[in-house]
């Protein structure tokens, strides 16, 4: 597998995986760079629960959960919320797929300041992206983490929505929150205009290329996860 895709196929989605880490189990003892060019383990955001976020510049499904999460993070001052910089989900012309992880840090400092990550601290792992690829690596994943680092809550994709109500159910009893599956978003035309104006027209091809399969792929996973029939 490639991590750092150079053009996004529905192939790429055949090498994730929403099974390798659940709630319950501990995250990961991984080393991160934050954008102050400072490395320390994820461990050092303990002192309070975390928020995980996976995301890129990128990505439409990150980009359109952006604003409500900026209010969540100004809501919930006891939190830390954490974006995980990940590979580019849909690279192009103009945004590529990463070759070192200089490139890497230097998107994700634009995706600090042209989007406006509001109290949102981003860090990344390294080049091959080691650290998401233990998450499942899916572009815009949720994670909910206690203070001793277990998963809490988790979402293979993010819905600012649903994240706020289990952050209340969390502060109620510190318990774990079974994972609810959730269908994918419909993309954002306007959002997907963005992304793709920026990336690349070419990756906004390769999407619609994409789409009606990725979208099917979607739809039977989901009723195979929550056990409904599809008629």
């Amino acid at each position: 597998m490639t991590y750092n895709y150079k053009r996004f196929k529905n192939k790429e989605y055949k090498s994730v995986n929403s099974k390798i880490l659940g709630v319950g189990d501990q995250i990961p003892l991984a080393t991160v760079l934050n954008l102050n060019n400072k490395q320390q383990p994820i461990s050092a955001y303990y002192d309070q629960p975390i928020i995980l976020e996976t995301g890129s510049f990128t990505c439409g499904m990150f980009a359109g959960q952006s604003k409500k999460m900026n209010e969540l993070t100004n809501a919930n001052p006891d939190f830390h919320f954490l974006i995980l910089y990940v590979r580019e989900v849909h690279p192009g012309k103009l945004i590529h797929a990463h070759t070192t992880v200089q490139e890497k840090y230097d998107l994700a400092q634009r995706l600090q300041k042209e989007d406006h990550m509001e109290n949102r601290h981003i860090v990344i792992d390294d080049l091959d992206g080691q650290l998401h690829q233990q998450l499942g690596a899916w572009p815009n994943m949720i994670f909910m983490i206690n203070t001793s680092g277990v998963i809490c809550y988790k979402s293979d994709w993010n819905n600012a929505k649903s994240l706020q109500t289990a952050i209340k159910e969390y502060r109620k009893s510190n318990a774990l929150i079974p994972q609810k599956w959730e269908m994918l978003p419909f993309p954002n035309i306007s959002i997907e205009y963005k992304i793709f104006k920026r990336a690349g027209w070419d990756a906004g091809i390769n999407f619609i290329q994409a789409l009606p399969v990725l979208l099917y792929t979607h739809v039977t996973e989901f009723f195979s996860k929550v056990r409904l029939p599809l008629s």
